[in-house]
């Protein structure tokens, strides 16, 4: 559990907008990295003062954050409200009526279930699963799936948006 003191939502926002400004090279270094870190990782843990406790936890947000950050970014991959469950839920679609949804409910519920190193790795066969659609995510909410344990923000999002596909689809029919 990261220190309370820390600003999680404006570190994520930060690493998101370092990535879309480092070189390209910079960016695959990051989405390749293992537990030697990267430049652009290193660089991250020295301007926000990262605990050594808390640097494979960001670490891994920096890694995911670069594996939905495409090589030709100019801009952050962050979008305000676009909750990591409702982007599981719809591959980055907002608008899509879903016949079935980006990740399965059962890649979902293994992903939910697993903990410790499993749930990291499931977090990133997910994020990589995403990001060929090239979303847009609330990173807030990916660096705190990082950093709870608690599965219930992302299962709340997922199914939210899951039954928003009927709201969709009604109001495609009242539009005809």
């Amino acid at each position: 559990m990261p220190d309370n003191t820390v600003d999680v939502p404006g570190r994520a926002r930060a690493i998101a907008a370092a990535l879309a400004y480092a070189e390209p090279g910079e960016r695959a270094a990051a989405r390749r990295m293992g537990a030697e870190g990267a430049a652009v990782f290193w660089r991250i843990v020295a301007r926000h003062g990262i605990a050594p406790k808390d640097e494979e936890k960001w670490r891994r947000i920096t890694k995911l954050l670069a594996l939905l950050t495409p090589a030709s970014a100019t801009e952050s991959v962050h979008e305000a409200g676009r909750h990591f469950g409702a982007v599981l839920a719809d591959g980055g679609d907002a608008q899509a009526r879903l016949e079935k949804p980006a990740l399965s409910e059962h890649r979902l519920a293994r992903l939910l279930a697993a903990r410790g190193q499993a749930r990291l790795d499931a977090l990133e066969r997910a994020v990589r699963a995403l990001a060929r659609n090239r979303p847009k995510v609330d990173v807030e909410s990916l660096a705190w799936a990082v950093l709870n344990n608690d599965a219930r923000a992302i299962a709340r999002t997922y199914y939210t948006r899951l039954d928003r596909r009927a709201d969709i689809a009604e109001k495609e029919n009242t539009n005809e």
